[in-house]
């Protein structure tokens, strides 16, 4: 099952770093594992900033390699709307405020998807209620069979 939804943070002088915390977590009482993916479309500098910012995200690359890098640079007196895609699925990361007083407000979608873990006793007892392989080649010998047309010679 997959659910959306919007999110925001406010990155200023006072909270200069948020982080998320998008690893797959699992629910042992409920049999299901929820899978988490961040995505960040936008970044909105607030009416009163005056002076330059940089947004920086911090997190884990390939081969586990630690990665920070510039995802959001706005110049007093440009735009205050810029749009952008940072995507993080199954993640930790963090967003920094590296320069500027802000405020500057990211926005996105948070979706989850949630998945039900399948117990071998559960997968057996659902082969046996007719759900298994078998069930596929009766529909073959449902199907009828066309006759090949031959293409017309000239």
């Amino acid at each position: 099952m997959h659910t959306y939804y919007c999110t925001g943070v406010k990155l200023d002088s006072s909270n200069k770093e948020i982080k998320w915390d998008g690893t797959t977590t699992e629910n042992e009482e409920e049999c299901t594992v929820c899978a988490h993916t961040l995505s960040i479309r936008q970044a909105v500098l607030g009416p009163e900033a005056s002076d330059d910012h940089v947004v920086e995200i911090e997190t884990t690359g390939f081969d586990n390699k630690k990665i920070r890098v510039p995802v959001c640079v706005m110049k007093a007196g440009g735009p205050h709307v810029i749009s952008f895609e940072v995507l993080l699925e199954d993640q930790e990361a963090t967003f920094h405020l590296v320069q500027g007083s802000g405020p500057i407000y990211l926005s996105g979608t948070h979706q989850t998807e949630t998945t039900v873990i399948w117990d071998d006793d559960v997968v057996e007892g659902y082969e046996n209620r007719g759900g298994g392989e078998d069930d596929d080649d009766d529909d073959e010998d449902d199907v009828e069979e066309m006759p090949v047309k031959k293409k017309a010679k000239k």
